[in-house]
């Protein structure tokens, strides 16, 4: 059996890894030079940047995303930081801190809003009822009659869980915060993140974090994508670099291979897309395979796509050991795109001595903006304007970051990069340069406007995080062994 992939990110990597240690022979055709997708990162200089992973859902047992890991890679050889902390801001002229032990947090909240008490116990239960069961979200089904038998009869652990998920889905961290009588804590959970989300994705990521399954691995994302590509290339992979696809081949409503740009056709008895979506569909598929339910999507609205970043990456002649990795400033700021913020993240990676010299760091400061076009459009349009137009938001960010860092932290930069999601239009072709996929819309609930097939076309799978609402790397993993299994007729 012959199966190609389209696309070198998580998912391409994670199902032709699943798929070669099974005896499938996988060829994976990357249409750039790099091989990572969106889970990457780079060099500039002396300094290396990370370009995706907070942390690694699965780093450390006791999660089923562990299980999934360990069936490609050798986690144990990544090594993660564990971090005491979430984030730290001001929240009505007061520090909050938002600590990652459930009971730190529970301690410190009712020290400091001791009026909200019941509510606050509330919120911490939800988090230590999910804990324990996060070995069974999602199930690690593996073919094996018996093995998913026996997993199905315990699936009734999971009653409370998906009760609470029902019941609070229609919360989110802002609607939810209205709730506490505390301003300070009104506040706070108002500005927990750059953007609304909803209370049962807070509540899951705080579990994560208690649990310390979700850790940071040292070297960023690109030490985990350089597992992946050694795994694969030990399974005997065939990895294209520099080979873009032009069609998906399809005879008979089959999907029988690729035909690159190059001319070349291949042959295959599966093809999974773990690229773009939106490519695959209006424009490697052909407009006679399309089903017509799927044509609204050929131009979704704005809340429909996950959020683009403009991330401005720095190298300071500076250890920075006396910040917090990870904080908020309380800045108004105007993106030349015409979105506004009134609080910027800036990730410090001051526990990451990979990443920067002796008494050096990287830095990261974080822009979500949903205008991806903008930046896409002007970047083709005219390019020496682009970048004049990112020169000066540069200058900005580091002029803001001066009132926090000292009048002289300027002269410590030594290296500004500013992505946008041109950037990431360029090296993945993600639709509007989205971080994610299609938007959960702050519902955990939400579904996916899409599945992963197209009706009519055999043989043809989706992988990445396009196939779910909400998307990112653990969903590019989970569906990357669906499709696997689905080939290996083991689902």
């Amino acid at each position: 059996m012959r199966v190609d992939i389209i696309g070198s990110g998580v998912a391409g990597l994670a199902a032709g890894i699943y798929l070669q240690k099974r005896g499938v022979r996988t060829t994976i055709y990357e249409r750039s030079a790099s091989v990572g997708g969106l889970m990457t990162g780079w060099r500039r200089g002396k300094y290396s940047f990370n370009g995706c992973l907070h942390w690694l859902l699965g780093s450390a047992k006791g999660i089923s995303f562990n299980t999934f890991w360990r069936e490609i890679i050798d986690v144990d050889e990544l090594q993660f930081v564990y971090h005491d902390e979430r984030v730290r801001f001001d929240a009505c002229g007061k520090e909050f801190v938002f600590y990652n032990d459930i009971d730190r947090l529970e301690n410190y909240l009712l020290e400091n809003a001791p009026e909200d008490a019941a509510l606050i116990l509330r919120w911490t239960g939800w988090v230590r009822m999910v804990v324990p069961l996060l070995d069974y979200l999602p199930p690690v089904f593996n073919g094996d009659f018996w093995h998913d038998f026996k997993l199905k009869l315990r699936m009734w652990r999971l009653l409370p869980v998906l009760a609470f998920v029902a019941r609070s889905s229609k919360y989110t961290n802002r609607t939810f915060a209205k709730k506490f009588r505390s301003p300070w804590l009104r506040e706070a959970l108002t500005n927990l993140y750059q953007y609304e989300i909803g209370l049962p994705v807070l509540v899951f990521a705080q579990a994560y974090a208690t649990k310390r399954v979700a850790g940071y691995p040292i070297g960023g994302s690109q030490a985990v994508t350089d597992k992946l590509i050694s795994s694969y290339a030990a399974a005997g992979g065939n990895l294209r670099m520099s080979t873009a696809v032009k069609r998906i081949r399809i005879e008979n409503q089959r999907a029988i291979g690729l035909e690159l740009e190059n001319g070349e056709q291949t042959a295959a008895d599966y093809v999974i897309s773990c690229a773009d979506w939106h490519w695959t569909v209006f424009s490697a598929i052909g407009k006679q395979y399309l089903p017509s339910e799927l044509e609204k999507l050929r131009e979704p609205a704005h809340d429909d796509i996950f959020y683009s970043y403009c991330m401005l990456v720095l190298g300071v002649r500076r250890p920075m050991t006396d910040v917090a990795h990870f904080f908020r400033i309380n800045e108004h700021i105007t993106s030349p795109d015409g979105t506004e913020y009134q609080q910027v993240e800036v990730d410090v990676y001051n526990y990451d001595n990979t990443l920067a010299p002796e008494g050096c760091c990287s830095i990261n400061v974080n822009f979500p903006t949903r205008e991806g076009d903008f930046w896409i459009n002007l970047r083709r349009d005219n390019y020496e304007e682009y970048m004049s137009v990112k020169k000066r938001f540069t200058d900005e960010i580091v002029a803001r970051l001066c009132k926090y860092f000292g009048s002289d932290f300027a002269a410590d930069v030594e290296v500004a990069d500013l992505t946008t999601p041109a950037t990431y239009y360029r090296y993945t072709m993600n639709y509007r340069g989205s971080s994610q996929g299609w938007s959960p819309r702050r519902n955990l609930l939400t579904p996916s406007p899409v599945s992963n097939r197209i009706k009519g076309i055999d043989n043809l799978l989706f992988a990445g995080h396009w196939v779910e609402a909400g998307g990112g790397v653990p969903v590019a993993l989970a569906t990357a062994r669906n499709a696997a299994l689905l080939i290996l007729g083991k689902i």
